[in-house]
């Protein structure tokens, strides 16, 4: 007999065990009983998507703590004013005061320090080119009281100079160089050194001791030099 013909299998009865299991569901042994679309009584069911779980947003603040987080962080990377005089030089480097970053950044060498000075404190009557004002200010360049004598020099910046000057040639007024003896030794010689030196001019550099030197010897004076006091100076040595 052909296994498919065996009446069991088309028996619409569910198979329970002794223990009320069921081993034969009649569905699945008589695939005549399984659903059917083709069936009168067939209803399709429509697609349902799945909808997908909603998460509660974070809070507010979370963001905020995290920016601020973030904020503070990327600081050791770019580098960050930290308040009361101390800067953060970025990842990896100590905080460090605002004097020490201009310390670092200011010039050191002579030349560039005088510069600085010239244009501060002369170069608004002698100008930034040394070429002076003909007639009131007389000029850096080629001049035989910058090139000259460091002592007469030193003495002019530290006590100041009364015209009238002859000055390369050129005649130059009463105006008064004022004194500039509120400078420390170390700036006057770098003003010196910079301007004996720029424009072409190919002095020497002067040193702090010879500004020391002038001004210890001249303690005493409170007038300006004027130009026969400059001209025994001239040719000292």
């Amino acid at each position: 007999m052909n296994p498919q013909d065996d009446p069991a299998l088309h028996d619409p009865t569910n198979v329970h065990d002794t223990y009320g299991h069921e081993v034969r569901p009649a569905a699945f042994l008589a695939p005549d009983l399984a659903v059917r679309s083709d069936a009168s009584d067939f209803v399709e069911m429509p697609d349902v998507s799945t909808v997908p779980p909603q998460h509660e947003p974070l809070p507010v603040w979370l963001y905020v703590v995290c920016g601020i987080a973030l904020f503070f962080a990327g600081s050791s990377y770019a580098g960050l004013e930290l308040g009361e005089g101390y800067y953060d030089q970025g990842m990896g480097g100590p905080a460090v005061s605002h004097e020490d970053v201009a310390q670092a950044a200011a010039p050191t060498d002579p030349m560039s320090l005088g510069k600085q000075l010239y244009q501060g404190n002369c170069a608004n009557c002698h100008q930034a080119s040394g070429a002076g004002q003909p007639g009131s200010y007389p000029p850096m360049v080629g001049s035989e009281y910058v090139l000259g004598n460091k002592e007469m020099l030193a003495a002019i910046l530290l006590d100041g100079v009364q015209g009238p000057l002859t000055v390369k040639g050129g005649q130059y007024g009463t105006n008064v160089m004022p004194a500039w003896a509120n400078l420390s030794d170390e700036k006057l010689a770098d003003i010196m050194t910079y301007i004996r030196k720029a424009w072409g001019n190919g002095g020497d550099e002067v040193k702090p001791a010879d500004v020391t030197a002038v001004r210890t010897k001249d303690a005493s004076r409170s007038s300006p030099w004027v130009s026969s006091d400059l001209d025994k100076m001239k040719s000292a040595k």
